[in-house]
């Protein structure tokens, strides 16, 4: 039996839904993994900004340290060469060490942080792939829902001839007026043979 108009309104009514639920749900999806997405790189760039400026700041403050130090020991030097005060030289070159080390010391923890940088928790390269997987993995849901709007549609596609169609040909040719129905054949044809 053939649906009615009504019952097809309200079975298009009901594909309408589930078209404007899959829209508002890959919208949602995709607001939220964008969010997700663009906090991730902001975080990425914020962390490598503050350790890149720390590090330059920080070589800045070494290499005026090495200059300081550098005075300092031809200052030490010339005294030297004025006093010959092995201790005194001893005590300075002793001290000097102290303060290279502690300057590679710095370095080092530069160099730490700069690593953290160069091979982050998440390289952006990885946050874009994070951020494309993520959307992959939503758009199986989209998929289930589109499959079932398709469906819901296909179902309304009825293209099967109504039944009574063929009642009403079965009732025409059980009436007896099935030799009507009949295409007359053409008796030209087998006469010409």
């Amino acid at each position: 039996m053939a649906r009615t108009v009504k019952s097809t309104k309200a079975a298009i009514k009901t594909v309408n839904t589930l078209v404007e639920s899959l829209r508002e749900l890959v919208w949602t999806d995709l607001k939220t993994q964008y969010s997700s997405f663009e906090e991730m790189l902001r975080a990425r760039i914020e962390g490598a900004e503050e350790a890149i400026l720390d590090s330059s700041k920080g070589k800045l403050a070494i290499v005026a340290g090495i200059h300081v130090m550098r005075k300092d020991l031809e200052k030490s030097q010339r005294r030297f060469s004025r006093t010959n005060d092995v201790d005194e030289l001893r005590a300075f070159l002793v001290d000097l060490a102290d303060r290279i080390y502690r300057l590679r010391v710095a370095n080092n923890k530069i160099v730490e942080s700069l690593n953290a940088v160069v091979n982050p928790h998440l390289s952006a390269i990885e946050i874009v792939e994070k951020f494309a997987s993520d959307i992959q993995r939503s758009a199986g849901t989209w998929e289930r829902n589109g499959r079932e709007i398709d469906e819901s549609i296909h179902e309304l596609c009825d293209d099967n001839e109504p039944a009574e169609l063929g009642d009403l040909e079965h009732h025409i040719v059980k009436q007896g007026y099935g030799s009507l129905l009949e295409s007359p054949t053409h008796s030209s044809s087998s006469e010409e043979n």
